[in-house]
């Protein structure tokens, strides 16, 4: 398997910001058949994994993707990430401003509903609702290529 630029690039950027964090949700497009996942949440392209350092397995991020051993309803699973699936991340107990994206790792259907949102007249002063991000990522669309409350990595 060769090992792309922008996925080492990925890997280096999400090992520094989980290292400085400590705890992290990636966001993960499960919709690959090159993501190991357990088989219910296969199909998921906002799928959501919580990255956190004092968890007793270790996490591997390597260049060309992440690996290890998840709990899913208390029963392990081996999990192994490719990073062009890996779209967002964001801390968990801040707000989303503090986040990353990759847009260009974002699947098709994420952008077609931020599209959709987007082309949505709102009334001043309402808020759109918050949303997790593996049941919509609505809530982070700007204007153009600008992720509100998430910042665009290229």
């Amino acid at each position: 398997m060769a090992i792309e630029f922008n996925d080492a690039l990925k890997a280096k950027q999400l090992r520094k910001y989980f290292d400085e964090s400590g705890r992290i949700f990636i966001v993960v497009d499960a919709t690959s058949d090159d993501v190991l996942v357990p088989e219910y949440l296969r199909g998921d392209p906002g799928l959501r994994l919580v990255l956190n350092a004092r968890m007793p397995q270790p996490i591997y991020i390597r260049d060309a993707f992440l690996e290890s051993n998840f709990s899913f309803g208390g029963t392990p699973h081996h999990c192994v990430i490719p990073m062009r699936c890996i779209w967002a991340a964001y801390l968990p107990d801040e707000d989303m401003s503090t986040g990353l994206v990759w847009e260009k790792d974002m699947p098709e259907t994420i952008r077609m509903m931020l599209g959709a949102i987007e082309d949505e007249p709102m009334d001043e002063g309402v808020v759109p609702p918050q949303t997790e991000p593996s049941k919509s990522a609505s809530a982070v669309k700007g204007k153009g290529t600008k992720i509100r409350h998430l910042r665009v990595v290229k």
